[in-house]
C-alpha cells in the first residue's frame, strides 16, 4: 500500500501517529510505502492534516487501485475521533481480504 501525506499547513491530527497505528494494526502481509511505485499498489491512504484533504490530486488516482483518505478528523469524509482512524482505515483495508 502507497502512502502520501499532505504539506501539513494546518494539521488537526498528528498524521504520523496515525499512519503508526495503522502499520501495527495491520495484519501480516500489508505493508505500508511512501516511496514512487513501479505499478499501481492494490491501495493508497491519503493523509491530510484537515477536512480540505487539499493533497489529492489527479494523477495520484494512478498509483493506487483504490484509495482511502484521511482528511483531519474523517475518513473518507466520515467524521470520527482521531483515535478511532487508525481503526478504520484497517477496516477498510482487509475488508474482504
Amino acid at each position: 500500500m502507497v502512502v502520501k501525506y499532505c504539506g501539513g499547513c494546518n494539521c488537526q491530527i498528528d498524521r504520523a501517529a496515525v499512519v503508526r497505528e495503522i502499520e501495527q494494526a495491520l495484519p501480516s502481509g500489508f505493508r505500508l510505502m511512501s516511496g514512487p511505485q513501479d505499478a499501481a499498489a492494490d491501495a493508497g491512504i491519503l493523509v491530510c492534516g484537515c477536512a480540505s484533504a487539499c493533497a489529492w490530486k489527479p494523477e495520484l488516482q494512478a498509483q493506487a487501485k483504490r484509495w482511502i483518505t484521511i482528511g483531519g478528523k474523517t475518513v473518507d469524509s466520515r467524521e470520527m475521533p482521531e483515535n478511532a482512524i487508525a481503526r478504520a482505515v484497517v477496516a477498510k483495508l482487509t475488508q474482504g481480504k
